[in-house]
């Protein structure tokens, strides 16, 4: 019996020795990795890691279908469209000097991104600088002052997103500025924007008014775009490729891509978001929910109201859209015509 219980005590002592051996050998490990404090640390942060990489794609897709609804709404709202229209109006005739160029639409306010001399200048009331960008003016919308006299050329606006916290809605007037808008950056996101940006001018212009060229998209065999920016009655090209000549008096460019001369620019990011130079570093555009809410929202778009000084006139009639399908995929939006057998009474460019 004795000698089984010595057996029995060294086996414990070896156990125990053991035990000390391990705990050791890690306090030296933690100690060359940084310290208890910072394996703590590095375990919480690779805990919040796993459980983000859980969460955030359901947190993703809520937040999508949130812009995407809200994106549909402010698309399908005519008010909504009018109000936009008559707060660059009267931004434009608010401060000489300052030239209004995009609209952050709100339920209960409407915000103008505004170029001019001096960012801090004094506004009147109902005007409210924004907190962190004096060149962005607010206005409640119930406070939108009617136009006084018509504008010789109406704001021409189309939607590119939300903004990053997925509360407002961004459209850039293309009428305002240089006559080329480039959308450049990782194509697999400024690819889609052009797309749909395309389509809401094909719908919201009259027939003929726009010509998208080649490289645009690939259900669109368009013309080459030395061809395009000539194409007789052509206001708007969308083209994909370098202009080697100077764009045409009379013609406005949107171009996937750097365009030539004075542009507007766009940036597509690599964390999917868009950067409207010009404006506040901190702004970020969500362009994600876009091409479905136009594809959407299609046959709700409000044609553009022309000025009486307006460069482009037509006696065309507006378009109809009966006969077209708006197919949406991960490439964007296209506005295609009906099957070959049906009659077509809209001679569309974006086909």
């Amino acid at each position: 019996m004795n000698v089984f219980g010595s057996s029995g005590v060294r086996a414990f002592l070896g156990y125990v020795g053991l035990a000390l051996l391990v705990i050791v050998l890690v306090n030296l490990l933690v100690r060359r990795l940084g310290g208890w404090r910072k394996l703590g640390r590095w375990i919480k942060r690779e805990t919040r890691r796993t459980v983000n990489a859980f969460v955030e794609p359901i947190a993703a897709r809520r937040r999508y279908k949130r812009r995407l609804r809200l994106l549909g709404q402010v698309l399908r709202d005519q008010q909504a469209w009018v109000a936009a229209e008559q707060v660059i109006v009267a931004a434009a005739n608010l401060l000489p000097g300052y030239a209004p160029y995009a609209v952050a639409l709100t339920r209960k306010r409407v915000g103008v991104l505004v170029a001019g001399p001096d960012a801090h200048a004094p506004l009147p009331a109902p005007w409210q600088h924004d907190d962190q960008d004096p060149r962005l003016w607010w206005i409640d919308r119930d406070s939108v002052p009617e136009p006084a006299a018509r504008r010789a050329e109406t704001p021409l606006l189309v939607c590119l997103g939300t903004d990053s916290g997925g509360t407002a809605v961004l459209m850039i007037d293309l009428l305002s500025g240089p006559r080329s808008l480039s959308v450049y950056g990782v194509d697999r996101i400024a690819r889609p924007v052009v797309q749909a940006i395309a389509a809401q001018l094909d719908v919201r212009l009259p027939v003929g008014a726009i010509e998208v060229a080649e490289g645009i998209h690939s259900q669109h065999d368009g013309l080459p775009l030395a061809q395009a920016v000539v194409r007789l009655g052509a206001w708007f090209i969308v083209g994909a490729e370098p202009l080697h000549v100077p764009l045409p008096s009379g013609r406005r460019l949107l171009s996937l891509g750097p365009a030539r001369g004075s542009s507007r620019l766009v940036e597509a990011l690599p964390d999917q978001s868009l950067r409207l130079h010009g404006a506040a570093e901190w702004l970020r555009i969500d362009p994600l929910p876009l091409a479905r809410a136009v594809q959407r929202s299609i046959r709700s778009l409000p044609p553009h109201d022309f000025g009486t000084d307006t460069s482009f006139t037509t006696a065309e009639p507006l378009d109809d859209l009966d006969d077209l399908r708006m197919p949406a995929g991960t490439i964007g939006v296209s506005a295609s015509a009906a099957d070959a057998g049906e009659p077509t009474r809209k001679a569309a460019s974006w086909s």
